[in-house]
């Protein structure tokens, strides 16, 4: 208690001097009270028309990287690219339009003016949805004969969007897309780049194959002419680019980044004390926007196409006149049936183990926690006390109230003392009211234009669960002794392997062609810098959506490199390394050993497969004499089941046998279930020993040591920990043998045949 108070002391004291001199140092604070409010807006309007050139040349290929694929298809692959990312963000605001040169008709308002006749509007500007992506394919294809002018084509784009947007605010995009061999009339080019500027607009051009040695003169020509116009736009301050299609294929190679703008999440009081009963607290208003958020996983389901056989909606729920009902699958033992339960009639509960509670609606309202929304920091810590595992949550930024000027001044001065003595915040959170509170920790972020404090929830001591994990470097018996050589220890030669291959496999500083770079080398970079890495699995699955779409019949292609660059290291840095790999692979000795005997049920086929070709008989080992091994392989297993059937005749159960019996057998069902009853078996005979009034302690102690052997044999410690849990509760009964289980207890303690500990087995001494 009284650190905490010493450290508020600190805090508020270095608050105090920092709000004293920020007059004085007014160009170096207050010049920096302006939080910039534009990465804590919406997101945008944004209009964007494709211009593509549907002129007969398309249907050709004049791309060398296109290997064989007609422009028409080249292009389609940024369009495809560029309206499914659109769909994907599922944001209304985010419109796209398509405008088609050299089609068949005419559809323009400009229609009637010759300059403007096979220019078509195939899509009006508005938000593409799934199954208008279906019909790009039947809209977009080459004519036969017809010829429009490409720069005709801009100007309907730009009506078009001056149509829609009017004088809203939106971000204007035209793309274009041409081989550069269609019709360009550049007369009154000047009043096009006034509407750009005017209207300020984004121009971006696409030529395929255009600037390629096997151009043409024509393609040559209307390239330079595209270039001038470009450069002429661009030196009126609007965004105007031209590239090759070739650098566009790149960069649709790396998934989209989806631009997602905070939105308000808290607006309250940041406080240092309670208003209501101390004079001297601080309260600040502030706002609370997101920093770091996860990526929510798409759901496919909703992009699926029901089947013709499925109802509209759905087939859990129906509507009648007397209102909603809702059916269920009610299983009662092996009959189950279907129930229609009106909402009237449906009660809350929860679950508590195998039972229900029933919940009644003055119960929930009494268990409701009464909270107010608060943010109040409770105290402050050193920066070096908390360890990044003890962050819960997905992080966000709590910044003044912009409108307010003096709480700006106060929360710049409360991080600012933060970061000079080192210290995080801990403070209660309640996002809105009556909603339950959470720990949350405060930390200042300061960086060239933007102070924050950086928000993430903490743990209560209840969510903490400590675990107690073996060491990996020390090995101790049940006895206490510690053993320096043991299979487990990694010997030194392993350890020098293993330092050089973590150095020689280091990727903080690698050249372009992925082999590690000098400390000076200007070239070198990390591998995989954040904020350029990407999830491949969201990735994947956002091309999975499209592709299926559009090929519905067909199976969905592999994965592309790009998605997967990040999953492994440089090919070369791995060839170069390969030396290193294989002399730590010696010196560990690492073996492959087959599915069936990791005890892993989950590969009974691939175990079933492995076992047959394991058991193939060698015919020349046995011809060259092993007959005589195979007879006496015969009479020990003779032996052991004359053993196992006067074992049998006594009633005893020899659990050894059963479950080597088992583990020579290949995983499976059978054996996955006959596992289970083994257990019981011998547990059951172990608890009918203990009710003898003559009972042998060593004789239990043997039997239960067995079952606990056995069990860490078969990577089955919960079964005999949750058997164990009984008997250590049996053992301490009073009853008529409570001296001999008072006996038996002493042993297992003395012999540690206690509960198995997860993570670890016992060691022989």
């Amino acid at each position: 208690m009284h650190r905490v108070r010493a450290l508020v002391v600190r805090i508020l004291s270095a608050l105090t001097r920092i709000v004293t001199s920020g007059v004085s140092r007014h160009s170096t604070l207050s010049s920096r009270i302006v939080i910039p409010a534009s990465q804590f807006i919406m997101a945008d309007k944004e209009a964007t028309v494709i211009v593509v050139d549907l002129s007969p040349s398309m249907a050709q290929s004049h791309m060398a990287a296109a290997k064989g694929q007609s422009d028409i298809d080249m292009c389609m692959k940024y369009v495809y690219d560029k309206i499914g990312s659109k769909i994907l963000s599922e944001r209304k605001s985010d419109v796209v339009g398509i405008v088609g040169v050299g089609t068949e008709d005419t559809l323009n308002r400009m229609s009637e003016d010759d300059a403007y006749k096979h220019i078509s509007i195939l899509s009006e500007i508005h938000q593409f949805l799934y199954r208008d992506y279906q019909l790009l394919p039947t809209k977009l294809v080459p004519s036969l004969k017809s010829q429009g002018d490409l720069i005709s084509g801009i100007v309907v784009a730009i009506d078009a969007i001056a149509q829609h947007c009017r004088h809203l605010k939106f971000i204007k995009n035209i793309v274009v897309l041409s081989n550069c061999t269609a019709l360009m009339d550049f007369t009154g080019i000047e009043g096009i780049i006034d509407k750009l500027v005017e209207m300020n607009v984004n121009l971006s051009i696409f030529t395929i194959g255009a600037d390629e040695e096997t151009s043409t003169a024509l393609q040559r020509g209307n390239h330079s002419l595209l270039s001038d116009f470009i450069d002429r736009v661009a030196g009126r301050d609007v965004n105007a680019i031209i590239a090759p299609f070739a650098e566009v294929l790149r960069d649709l190679e790396i998934p989209h980044v989806r631009k997602v703008r905070s939105t308000n999440s808290y607006n309250g009081t940041l406080t240092i004390g309670d208003p209501n009963q101390f004079d001297d607290c601080l309260s600040i208003p502030v706002e609370r926007f997101s920093c770091v958020k996860a990526s929510a996983k798409i759901n496919s389901v909703a992009y699926m196409k029901p089947k013709e056989s499925e109802p509209a909606s759905s087939t859990r729920r129906t509507t009648t006149t007397l209102g909603r009902k809702i059916k269920y699958d009610i299983e009662n033992g092996k009959q189950k049936e279907v129930r229609e339960v009106e909402k009237g009639d449906l009660k809350k509960g929860y679950r508590y183990g195998a039972s229900v509670v029933p919940l009644s609606v003055e119960e929930e309202e009494s268990l409701r926690f009464r909270t107010n929304a608060c943010l109040d920091i409770i105290g402050f810590v050193p920066s070096d006390t908390v360890k990044t595992w003890q962050l819960l949550t997905e992080t966000n930024f709590v910044i003044a109230k912009r409108t307010d000027k003096h709480a700006t001044l106060c929360l710049l001065s409360l991080i600012h003392a933060m970061s000079e003595n080192e210290l995080y915040g801990i403070a209660r959170f309640v996002s809105k009211s009556d909603r339950p509170p959470v720990l949350i920790l405060l930390m200042p972020f300061i960086a060239d234009e933007f102070e924050a404090l950086v928000e993430t929830q903490l743990p209560f001591a209840e969510d903490v669960r400590s675990y107690k994990f073996p060491s990996l470097e020390i090995i101790k018996t049940i006895k206490g002794k510690v053993l320096k050589e043991h299979h487990y220890l990694p010997t030194e030669e392993m350890k020098n392997n293993m330092k050089d291959y973590i150095n020689a496999m280091d990727i903080s500083n690698l050249t372009p062609e992925g082999l590690q770079a000098g400390q000076d080398d200007p070239d070198g970079r990390e591998f995989a810098i954040v904020g350029e890495i990407f999830d491949p699995v969201l990735a994947n699955t956002r091309q999975a959506i499209m592709y299926r779409a559009l090929h519905p019949g067909e199976d969905l292609p592999p994965p592309s490199d790009s998605l997967l660059r990040n999953t492994y290291p440089p090919e070369a840095l791995v060839k170069q390394s390969s030396d290193i790999a294989d002399r730590l692979v010696a010196s560990v000795n690492v073996k492959k050993i087959a599915k069936y005997k990791t005890n892993k049920r989950r590969y009974a086929a691939q175990g079933e497969e492995e076992l047959k070709q394991e058991s193939i008989l060698n015919v020349d080992e046995l011809i060259d004499g092993s007959i005589n091994k195979i007879d006496s392989e015969q009479s020990v297993s003779k032996r052991r089941k004359l053993e196992t059937s006067e074992e049998s005749e006594n009633g005893e159960f020899d659990i050894e046998a059963e479950i080597d019996k088992w583990q020579r057998t290949a995983a499976g069902p059978e054996s996955d279930a006959a596992l289970p009853r083994i257990f019981e078996q011998a547990c059951a005979g172990i608890d009918t020993l203990l009710e003898d009034e003559n009972l042998d302690p060593a004789e239990a102690v043997k039997k239960i040591s067995i079952l606990r052997s056995s069990a860490i044999k078969l990577d089955e410690p919960a079964w005999y920990n949750n058997y164990f849990v009984k008997l250590q509760d049996a053992l301490v009964m009073g009853g008529s043998a409570n001296k001999s289980r008072s006996k038996v207890w002493e042993n297992l303690s003395k012999k540690g045949l206690g509960e198995i500990p997860l993570g670890d087995r016992d060691l022989d001494e």
